[in-house]
């Protein structure tokens, strides 16, 4: 038997050394050797289920679980050597494990498939990348907190449509990512909660005849229970394809946050700047200042949705049950996680950065008729209906545009002579700085209300710290 073939832990049905080119191909050492820290602790959870099991003894688990911590020692100072010919993380340290304690080595792989072993590995993963994103959102909302406490007051012109619409405070725009990062949170959470079931015993599709305990596994493991059904767990990648989407709807958030400050930034509007130590410059052009950091933020964006988009056309085109293709999950999902993560990091730089250009925002404040709705909101007080109060507001911006006026620049006289409801308080009712003062119902712009979120998501904050 050729040296070769003792290192296959498939290698008795076989009666020829595999190609070096199809080696090459199916290798994933290069890949999974991330998961090591989680295929060791599943591995302890193992053998120390084997050995209340009575299906090793306490000698061979003894000797296994030192061998394990030498690996782990091993792979954390840098020492450990990966060996392609043994294809993944997982027969490399079970490999190892024998040259370190013999005979014993080859017992922790009872009751096992590299199927639900490879399943353990990534759910663990997964269940902490969670956990991590979640605590780096946590950062993200203390980042637009605390901006928006200081920005409340500060008003700029809101947009749809790319057009100015209505006033709105920096401190509420800022709170409305609170929002969207918070139903991130969320999710996470719930996920969390649905894939906390441990693979381990499952075996490769059927479980075992020898007496397993999952559930002790699982609970050694942090999980909230095993699996229910072997055929299913050792195929499904459920958990891998939702943390993708997850990814997926938080990366779109923060790359619309993104968007939104490099036009808000460009040279046309240049409402906000960032600092130089978040930018970059041109190789050519010397007064060049871009956000370099943003754009990737995009481009990252468009990284991840597509690999949550092949790892869905991946298992769509799978029967069930386990197959090789799987592998492949982790190219989409290791990259996918450090773009999110990555951003994640850089993210409440930018928020805590930004500063506002008071003097230009001010000046497109007085542009765009910004408090129209507020005119046709007081004439409804007055008692015009609102398709009325509608088309009056309509004719006085058109008048308006024909003159090169304001609706604050209009004499009382004129704003009577279309809106006869109107009384000198209107005069109060269109500057801008009279929009905060003028919205009370939850959720809205008014200071009321952004007071309010401010505290809600301090308590938040407070309660996930």
């Amino acid at each position: 038997m050729s040296e070769e073939k003792t290192k296959k832990p498939w290698g008795g049905r076989f009666k020829s050394e595999l190609d070096p080119v199809v080696l090459k191909y199916t290798r994933s050492v290069h890949l999974d050797r991330r998961l090591a820290p989680y295929d060791l602790q599943g591995s302890r959870a193992h053998v120390r289920m084997l050995a209340a099991q009575g299906i090793v003894s306490s000698e061979d688990e003894k000797r296994i679980l030192e061998g394990l911590k030498q690996i782990e020692e091993e792979i954390e100072s840098g020492e450990f050597s990966y060996r392609d010919e043994l294809e993944d993380i997982h027969m490399n340290i079970e490999h190892r494990l024998q040259e370190i304690v013999g005979e014993a080595g080859g017992r922790l792989h009872t009751g096992r498939s590299r199927n639900d072993q490879v399943s353990l590995d990534l759910r663990l993963f997964c269940l902490d990348t969670a956990l991590r994103w979640r605590t780096q959102i946590l950062e993200v909302h203390k980042a637009l907190l605390e901006r928006a406490r200081e920005l409340k007051g500060d008003l700029f012109p809101g947009w749809t449509h790319l057009q100015a619409a209505q006033p709105l405070s920096w401190g509420h725009y800022l709170l409305a990512f609170c929002e969207m990062l918070g139903r991130d949170n969320h999710r996470l959470t719930d996920y969390q909660k649905l894939h906390s079931r441990s693979p381990l015993g499952a075996g490769a599709l059927t479980g075992s005849t020898l007496p397993l305990d999952p559930e002790r596994s699982a609970q050694e493991l942090g999980f909230s229970a095993s699996f229910a059904n072997s055929y299913d767990v050792v195929g499904d990648r459920d958990f891998l394809l939702e943390l993708l989407q997850i990814a997926s709807q938080l990366m779109i958030h923060l790359s619309r946050l993104a968007e939104d400050f490099i036009y808000l930034s460009s040279t046309a509007v240049h409402w906000i700047e960032l600092p130089d130590s978040l930018c970059t410059g041109s190789s050519m052009m010397p007064q060049k200042k871009n956000l370099d950091v943003l754009e990737l933020t995009r481009g990252k964006t468009a990284s991840v949705l597509g690999h949550a988009s092949a790892m869905a056309i991946l298992l769509k085109g799978l029967p069930t049950s386990y197959h090789r293709d799987l592998q492949q999950d982790k190219e989409h999902l290791f990259s996918a996680v450090d773009d999110v993560g990555g951003t994640l990091e850089v993210i409440p730089l930018v928020i805590a950065g930004f500063q506002v250009d008071t003097e230009r925002v001010q000046g497109a404040l007085k542009q765009g008729f910004l408090m129209a709705t507020d005119l046709a909101e007081y004439l409804v007080t007055r008692g015009s209906p609102f398709r009325v109060a509608h088309e009056t507001v309509g004719k006085l911006v058109a008048y308006c545009l024909e003159k090169g006026l304001t609706l604050e620049e209009l004499p009382l006289e004129k704003l009577q002579e279309l809106a006869p409801e109107c009384g000198p308080e209107v005069s109060e009712v269109l500057k801008p700085e009279s929009f905060l003062r003028r919205r009370w119902h939850k959720g809205s712009s008014g200071r009321v209300s952004i007071e309010q979120q401010i505290v809600h998501w301090k308590e938040w904050i407070e309660n996930l710290s």
